[in-house]
């Protein structure tokens, strides 16, 4: 009896440890799984943290410098100052060249002249995209469609300037071309609300006032030159408004607006050159192709006037196209007067040299007001 109680208690003991161990080792375990399920959730909480902040195969597609969420930085004065100097003096370069080919010589074709020029400034910056110093976008037809009217009112402010150049002296053009900074002055305020100073618009009507007194005093009429004037005023206020109006709208590659500018010009005017009755023939019966002094003149102007382009472009850009208007009537200071030996179809008067200074002291006045803002 004794012994069977003894073996019962052993028994009921063994049970109890067994039952305590299977509990105690259930806690265990479901500690572990609980621990490994904890693990597993941060695991995976990383791995959609890490995702998330990963960049997806489009955003590995996107410049990391992104224009359109980083504006990009002011420019500084030395930079605005710089892009002004280049653009005056590429533009003198290239008008006494025009005026050389047009005038001098009297090459009959506007329009192949223009040809030359955006060919030349569409090559240029092909090349230097393949040669890695510019970055060209791929052209799209959405991008084509948002140049497009930049790039026609670009055409036929090159077209009308040129014509203005081969009609008028420059001296007279020079000055009938201070009406384009009213035009710009106006657009800017419909189409980009700025608004410009009083002595600012006191120089303008300065310079205004100089184009009419010289205007009266022109002994060298020309109806044609004047009509054709008063257009490339117009386009160039256009051209320059809608060129700040792109760059700050589109936030494109500023190479590639130029590039796209140049090329549908040069399609433009190519068109126009085969549809113009006799324009083909007049340039090819032209009698100066074996001169050389003319093919120098005519090659230079063709590159000067891509220089030109991109020094436009840029002072546009970096400053207004108000500044780019009066930038380009303050180096016409030279050109008034070294145009009145130039051509040869400039007639002295009085009248008109009173007009020329000025209108050239309105210009100074700006360019002051301008450059101390």
């Amino acid at each position: 009896m004794l012994a069977l109680l003894l073996f019962w208690r052993t028994a009921t003991t063994s049970t109890a440890l067994s039952r305590s161990s299977f509990i105690i080792s259930s806690s265990i375990m479901h500690s572990r799984k609980s621990h490994n399920s904890t693990q597993k959730t941060m695991s995976d909480t990383i791995k959609m943290t890490s995702s998330n902040n990963e960049p997806s195969e489009s955003d590995k597609l996107l410049p990391l410098h992104s224009e359109v969420d980083i504006p990009p930085a002011s420019p500084t004065q030395a930079k605005k100052i710089g892009t002004a100097l280049f653009y005056a003096v590429s533009s003198l370069g290239v008008i006494f060249a025009n005026k050389i080919v047009l005038s001098t010589y009297k090459f009959p074709s506007v329009q192949t002249l223009a040809l030359f020029q955006f060919t030349s400034t569409t090559l240029a910056l092909k090349i230097a995209s393949m040669l890695g110093y510019v970055n060209l976008l791929p052209i799209s037809w959405k991008g084509v469609k948002s140049i497009l009217p930049l790039s026609t009112c670009y055409l036929l402010n090159i077209l009308t300037g040129l014509s203005a150049t081969q009609n008028l002296s420059l001296p007279m053009m020079v000055l009938l071309r201070r009406a384009s900074i009213l035009m710009t002055m106006l657009l800017e305020k419909m189409m980009l609300n700025s608004q410009p100073s009083k002595t600012v618009q006191i120089s303008v009507g300065l310079m205004l006032a100089g184009a009419l007194v010289a205007a009266l005093g022109d002994l060298s009429f020309n109806m044609v030159g004047y009509i054709v004037i008063f257009f490339n005023d117009l386009f160039t206020a256009l051209n320059g408004v809608i060129m700040k109006r792109t760059a700050e709208e589109y936030r494109k590659s500023k190479m590639t607006v130029l590039f796209l500018n140049s090329f549908l010009s040069a399609i433009g005017v190519s068109i126009i050159i085969l549809f113009v009755p006799g324009e083909v023939t007049r340039v090819q019966n032209f009698e100066l192709w074996s001169n050389s002094g003319f093919v120098f003149y005519l090659v230079f102007a063709s590159l000067m006037g891509s220089v030109l382009n991109l020094a436009i472009f840029l002072c546009t850009s970096t400053n207004s196209a108000l500044t780019t208007t009066v930038v380009g009537c303050l180096k016409n200071v030279l050109t008034s007067y070294l145009g009145m030996f130039i051509g040869g179809d400039y007639i002295f008067s009085w009248l008109s040299f009173l007009g020329i200074n000025i209108s050239i002291a309105g210009s100074l006045i700006y360019a002051q007001a301008t450059f101390r803002g």
